[in-house]
């Protein structure tokens, strides 16, 4: 009687330590073990990158609130870095321009006259001297720019000489330079002028002239 009560008070043990052993095959271990965690799904993976992307590459600028129907979109801001094109800097080898001409000197405006005809010989009248007079006042440009020359321009004066004329006319011989003008320049300038001087054959072959001329400041 005494095995038959011990009998069943073994099953119990049996039945749990069965159930312990059917557990660890099943497990593949005989502690309680941890659970791998569940994979991310798609959804959570994309909320996750957008929410590290800023800190990885950068925030970019947002984008405008979209106006509404009575606003006025402001005007665009210049940029600072945009610059009106400054003028080109003048090139160092650049030529200089041309320098105007240097202004006549101060020299008063002085008129030229025949002042004295005397033919040698004669006649002396208009019609004998005027083709002489013609002839001389064909000079009278270079006799004005010789006046540069003197040296006291303020006074003015008379300048007076003898000319030989050939048979056959032409350029006269010039002798007896007379003058109280100044200037040894002015004076050479004057002779040479009158030597200059073309004439026409004289009626009455070769001729010898006594010619003078004034200098006359204009406005006095």
């Amino acid at each position: 009687m005494a095995r038959a009560i011990d009998r069943p008070s073994r099953l119990p043990q049996a039945t749990a330590s069965t159930s312990w052993i059917a557990l660890v095959l099943a497990t593949g271990c005989g502690a309680p073990c941890e659970h791998p965690a569940a994979p991310a799904t798609p959804a959570a993976s994309a909320i996750a990158s957008s929410a590290t992307a800023p800190e990885a590459s950068g925030a970019a600028p947002a984008a405008p609130a979209p106006l509404g129907s009575g606003e006025v979109a402001p005007p665009p801001v210049a940029s600072a870095s945009a610059s009106a094109p400054s003028a080109p800097a003048p090139s160092a080898s650049a030529a200089p321009p041309p320098s105007a001409p240097a202004p006549a000197g101060s020299l008063p405006e002085v008129r030229v006259e025949n002042v004295g005809l005397h033919v040698g010989g004669g006649p002396n009248d208009d019609a004998t001297k005027e083709p002489f007079r013609e002839a001389v006042a064909t000079r009278f440009e270079s006799f004005r720019r010789c006046y540069a020359l003197v040296q006291e321009p303020e006074k003015g004066g008379t300048f007076g000489v003898d000319l030989r004329i050939g048979p056959r006319g032409g350029t006269p011989e010039v002798s007896q330079p007379r003058t109280g003008m100044k200037g040894a320049e002015f004076r050479d300038c004057v002779v040479g002028a009158f030597r200059e001087v073309t004439f026409p054959p004289p009626r009455k072959g070769a001729t010898v002239i006594s010619y003078s001329l004034r200098f006359t400041l204009v406005g006095r």
